[in-house]
């Protein structure tokens, strides 16, 4: 990346819709994996919520020291788990990235991920899963 790319900031926040019967499957999700990336070195937080007015609604938001721990972070399983969540949408989420919106900002997630290579275990062994992004492996 040159240094018209790098982050201001380095906050993660995805809106996503939720057909109702998948709500509590793709909150489960990203529940499962809160812990272990709040645990991260460099996490500074990682909240998941739903709006209390819409039922489909779920807001999903992490925090890093540095676009350095981000960019290690993107490559992990726990990612990848969120990336799954965000596939289960039932329409396009809203992301964004450090001050990156939108499609934009979608299209950063996959740069980092396709310039760092394959997604790493907690390990720092690669895995040759799919990284869910729509199926894109």
């Amino acid at each position: 990346m040159d240094s018209n790319d790098r982050l201001t900031l380095v906050t993660c926040v995805i809106d996503m819709r939720f057909a109702l019967k998948d709500v509590d499957r793709a909150v489960r999700l990203l529940l499962s994996v809160r812990g272990s990336i709040q645990r991260k070195h460099g996490c500074r937080a990682c909240d998941v919520g739903m709006e209390a007015s819409d039922a489909g609604l779920v807001h999903y938001r992490e925090e890093w020291e540095s676009e350095a721990f981000f960019h290690q972070h993107v490559q992990s399983e726990e990612f990848r788990r969120v990336l799954i969540a965000v596939d289960m949408c039932c329409e396009e989420p809203r992301i964004m990235v450090g001050n990156l919106s939108g499609q934009i900002g979608m299209a950063y997630l996959l740069k980092v991920r396709e310039e760092m290579g394959k997604i790493r275990t907690e390990d720092g062994s690669p895995t040759d899963e799919n990284d869910g992004i729509n199926g894109i492996g």
